[in-house]
């Protein structure tokens, strides 16, 4: 889940372009409401946008003193668990660049990335918007120009193991904003790359997930699943959206491998879905892409380890 925009202390920031990313009709049915209380109350925020060339200053409240790492800072637990989770959410940071991206030494990055640990759904939910119950991570970005000025993680940290279950999925869209700096990449797409880093049992629900509604008839068509722009509305149809979101990310990354995927979805944002379909993979027709369903590749296509906690 990308984190429902909180209202803007500054109003500057009203005014740039904003690129955010709400999880259920419900969440953007309280932002007006969560605007009032923002600017009322003079909270916390922060956003994805794309602001212009004058840079953007977010206020943010913690309530603990942040543990840095190299690229991270874990902000609302302990010392120790906070070096544990910086140290693996350093780990994970190298290997999305490796994987994702091709940059085996991967640049560091001058605006870390903060993550805020919370130990209650009440923390959360004040914090992104939105309940846990719907999703234990959240991420937000900010871009002035060709430069990402803001990184924030919010997951639920109540969970058995010492690193939050959400830390992969989400510091992989914070990777990926490095490369798609100037537009965010197609939701089925972004959400395909970040479950590729989620533990093999996370994946197999989210598999589950989808070859039920499959077996129902209650997917989406390939054309319409690309032409998504926002999440499904409801809880249910989500849940399918990122189950067959992961099977196709997979069906195509082992058609070839994770460069041609990153290429073939900037060349998607200039020339059009079937065109770049018809380049990287000669997929000549979306319907080709319905193979996807019947050859779903394994879970675990990169090759990345279960990780434990």
């Amino acid at each position: 889940m990308h984190r429902v925009p909180n209202p803007p202390k500054l109003l500057v920031i009203a005014l740039a372009e904003t690129r955010s990313r709400v999880g259920t009709r419900a969440a953007k049915a309280r932002l007006p409401a969560l605007l009032l209380a923002c600017l009322a109350a003079c909270a916390s925020t922060t956003v994805e946008i794309r602001a212009d060339d004058a840079a953007v200053s977010v206020a943010t409240e913690t309530t603990a003193r942040p543990t840095a790492m190299g690229n991270i800072v874990v902000i609302g637990t302990s010392q120790s668990r906070a070096d544990l989770i910086g140290e693996h959410a350093e780990t994970i940071r190298r290997e999305a660049f490796s994987q994702l991206l091709g940059e085996t030494h991967p640049k560091p990055w001058l605006v870390r990335c903060e993550i805020y640990v919370h130990e209650s759904a009440d923390s959360f939910e004040q914090a992104v918007g939105g309940s846990p119950a719907e999703a234990r991570g959240a991420t937000s970005l900010e871009f002035s120009g060709d430069r990402v000025i803001t990184r924030r993680i919010d997951v639920m940290g109540d969970g058995p193991g010492i690193v939050p279950d959400a830390i992969n999925h989400e510091l992989v869209h914070v990777v990926l904003a490095d490369h798609f700096i100037h537009a965010a990449p197609p939701r089925w797409a972004d959400e395909g790359l970040a479950l590729l880093f989620d533990t093999q049992e996370k994946q197999k629900g989210h598999e589950a997930d989808f070859q039920n509604a499959r077996r129902r008839g209650l997917v989406w068509t390939a054309a319409d699943l690309l032409a998504l722009e926002d999440y499904p509305a409801d809880g249910p149809r989500q849940k399918i959206f990122y189950g067959q979101s992961a099977a196709l990310v997979r069906w195509l990354i082992a058609r070839r491998d994770p460069a041609t995927f990153i290429r073939f979805l900037d060349d998607a944002a200039q020339g059009g879905m079937e065109i770049a379909l018809d380049r990287h993979y000669g997929i000549t027709s979306l319907v080709s892409v319905s193979s996807a369903w019947k050859e779903v590749a394994p879970i675990n296509t990169l090759g990345l380890s279960d990780r434990r906690r």
